[in-house]
């Protein structure tokens, strides 16, 4: 309780700075910034959609001042968008609507925990509650601005309609996710191992429609752009490379351990290599066990846990969505090394920036201090989630399953 009251006012104080001084403390929800930025062009100068230099024009006509960082928007054109509406208001106003949006959206992501985790929640969803709304990823996401409570909410529904056998909706709902492509990229290959080829469809379905959505919003030249963007020297430089110390992915570990000289060849090693080697684990597995012999519910937590585990991009506030990992874990198969990593992965979060600041001012290989060590135990609760495709299995989950169905369709 101590730690969320003392965040909650952390994160007003830290907010009524901004929006008063945005000059020196940076905007108000400054990812946020990022995406307001996104649905401001597309009214005004949807070609030049993906320029830093027309986005920094933008971003200091809406605060009235220039900001000391960028807030670059590089999400896909059909995220410019869903903010649109939002990017009418004044940022500030926006702003507030945006965190009121957030909040409201992040709770009912808690309540509805009990998709994978019934007994836990019936009978410690107070604890639940208190212990998610103290982790650090939380006052990030909700800090920043960020959207990463509406793809939990996503994943924690696709999870829910496979749970109740609806797996067409499922992996329709899984295709939304597609917003941040690097979060659902392996939902399809575990579709196809599991031979669930309705879902696969649906998620195919989806994803092309939201790409034809974007290709219609800023042409095929907008979706090269975005493409050019994200590998571009200033995307690696800015965001791969100088955002790795608040990031919790492990690639992000590897990068930050390694000297500063070598940053221009491991970053895009990392970024396009991790999350095939981790879905190559993830398959590997699956195939051995067989897919119909394995719970589904473990399939999607171990899918959830191998993506965010092996993300070549995953924030602090990205890492909201380990919870349903964890909780279902805590249920089905609570063991010692995974109550003991989920403790370290919270402690270590929290210490990420008095780490960072200790870092600023020493050289390598003494800055390493502020590497991401949170994604030492996060890995270690991703290995738990795959030893429980090997102890859970589909006879498990057949009342379970009669049981989501019902809820679903109510008395």
């Amino acid at each position: 309780m101590l730690l969320i009251v003392a965040g909650a006012l952390g994160l007003a104080a830290g907010s009524l700075v901004r929006i008063l001084d945005p000059a020196a403390q940076g905007a108000f929800l400054p990812d946020y910034l990022a995406h307001w930025t996104g649905g401001r062009l597309l009214w005004d100068d949807p070609g030049n959609l993906y320029d830093p230099g027309i986005q920094n024009r933008v971003q200091g006509e809406a605060l009235g001042t220039t900001t000391p960082h960028l807030a670059w928007f590089v999400s896909p054109p059909i995220v410019a968008a869903f903010y649109a509406p939002l990017a009418l208001i004044p940022y500030n106003l926006s702003g507030l609507l945006w965190l009121g949006i957030n909040t409201a959206m992040l709770v009912c992501c808690i309540s509805s925990l009990g998709a994978v985790a019934p007994d836990l929640m019936r009978h410690r969803q107070k604890l639940v509650f208190l212990l998610v709304l103290a982790a650090p990823p939380t006052f990030e996401l909700l800090g920043s601005g960020q959207d990463s409570a509406f793809v939990l909410f996503l994943w924690l529904t696709g999870i829910r309609l496979f749970r109740a056998g609806y797996s067409g909706w499922a992996g329709a709902v899984l295709g939304l996710g597609f917003a941040k492509p690097q979060l659902v990229l392996v939902v399809p290959l575990v579709l196809l191992a599991m031979r669930s080829y309705k879902a696969l469809a649906a998620f195919v379905a989806v994803v092309g429609a939201t790409s034809g959505v974007s290709v219609a919003l800023v042409g095929f030249e907008g979706i090269v752009r975005w493409t050019s963007a994200l590998s571009s020297p200033l995307y690696m430089t800015e965001v791969q490379q100088g955002q790795a110390w608040k990031m919790v992915g492990f690639p992000s570990l590897l990068q930050a351990l390694t000297p500063p000289g070598w940053g221009d060849y491991i970053a895009p090693l990392l970024t396009t290599a991790s999350l095939p080697l981790g879905a190559a684990i993830l398959l590997v597995t699956l195939l051995r066990l067989g897919g119909s012999a394995v719970d589904p519910q473990a399939v999607w937590i171990a899918t959830l846990a191998t993506t965010l585990t092996f993300s070549p991009h995953l924030a602090t506030y990205d890492a909201v969505l380990f919870v349903p990992v964890v909780i279902f874990l805590l249920e089905r198969r609570p063991t010692r090394t995974l109550r003991i990593a989920a403790a370290f992965a919270f402690t270590l979060m929290w210490m990420v920036p008095p780490l960072h600041l200790a870092a600023l001012s020493l050289p390598w290989p003494l800055s390493v201090v502020d590497a991401p060590w949170s994604s030492l135990p996060l890995a270690v609760i991703w290995l738990e989630s795959l030893r429980a495709l090997r102890t859970l299995r589909t006879g498990d989950f057949d009342d379970a399953q009669a049981s989501g169905r019902q809820r679903l369709k109510g008395p």
